[in-house]
């Protein structure tokens, strides 16, 4: 039976929450196949929330965390280790206060 086609009306739109420092940014996450990397580097670029660059400050995801603190595989899916709505926390390579101040 062709399951698949049935389950295409009915898709289901994950979002994640990306807590980085201080901010936590509502990811839209579509079925949620996406890598565990792909949302460290989505929450960080929307830290930026003018430019959506906010790499240039924080620099890439070097870990990325369950709340209770147990780190996820950069490597794993999405819909496959967290549930719909769950919170992640993602630590980065660069150090802001570093960064010359904006303002």
């Amino acid at each position: 039976p062709a399951m698949d086609d049935d389950d295409d009306d009915v898709v289901e739109a994950w979002t994640v929450d990306v807590a980085v420092r201080d901010k936590v940014i509502k990811v839209s996450c579509g079925d949620a196949t996406q890598r565990i990397k792909w949302l460290g580097h989505v929450g960080i670029a929307r830290y930026d929330e003018a430019n959506f660059e906010g790499w240039k400050d924080l620099g890439v995801p070097t870990r990325i965390s369950r709340a209770d603190g147990t780190p996820l595989d950069f490597g794993s899916v999405i819909r496959e280790v967290l549930r719909n709505g769950e919170t992640v926390f993602v630590k980065h390579s660069l150090d802001p206060e570093s960064a010359d101040p904006v303002g």
